[in-house]
């Protein structure tokens, strides 16, 4: 449909790479197959939708963590960010809602999104630019609400 669309294509495991790889080898690695993938993209995109991932910019923005935030959007590297100051963004609660549906520790649920949250971001702004608010909350709301593949 757009160009956010391709970008985000492979976040579901279409592509090869991408987020949806580094998630199942994370997932993998503590034997939970595609269960945590599955289940943790949609949690993301859900906490992204509505608004939230410039909600969650400026949360990470507002507890000295810019260099981090910026480089996600940015063109370079993605810094990279710890799973507490994943938890003191997000709270605790939605970290704990999140590993209850995952089935795992707070600590594990953190952990994922940690890694995970860098890349989507870095994804969903290419050329250093995030897309209009518009086109990420229909993107974020496909992830949350995936539609069987064809």
């Amino acid at each position: 449909m757009s160009q956010l669309d391709d970008l985000l294509g492979g976040l579901l495991g279409g592509k090869s790479g991408g987020v949806g790889g580094m998630l199942g080898g994370l997932a993998g690695s503590r034997g939970g197959g595609g269960g945590l993938v599955g289940a943790l993209i949609p949690m993301i995109g859900g906490l992204l939708a509505g608004g939230g991932l410039s909600k969650l910019l400026s949360g990470f923005r507002a507890n000295g963590l810019s260099s981090q935030a910026d480089s996600w959007v940015g063109t370079g590297p993605n810094e990279p960010v710890t799973p507490g100051q994943v938890s003191q963004v997000i709270g605790a609660d939605q970290i704990g809602q999140i590993a209850e549906k995952l089935g795992v520790s707070q600590d594990e649920a953190a952990q994922a999104i940690a890694e995970a949250l860098p890349q989507i971001v870095d994804t969903v702004s290419p050329g250093g630019q995030l897309p209009p608010e518009q086109d990420l909350d229909r993107a974020f709301d496909r992830l949350a609400h995936p539609t069987p593949a064809q």
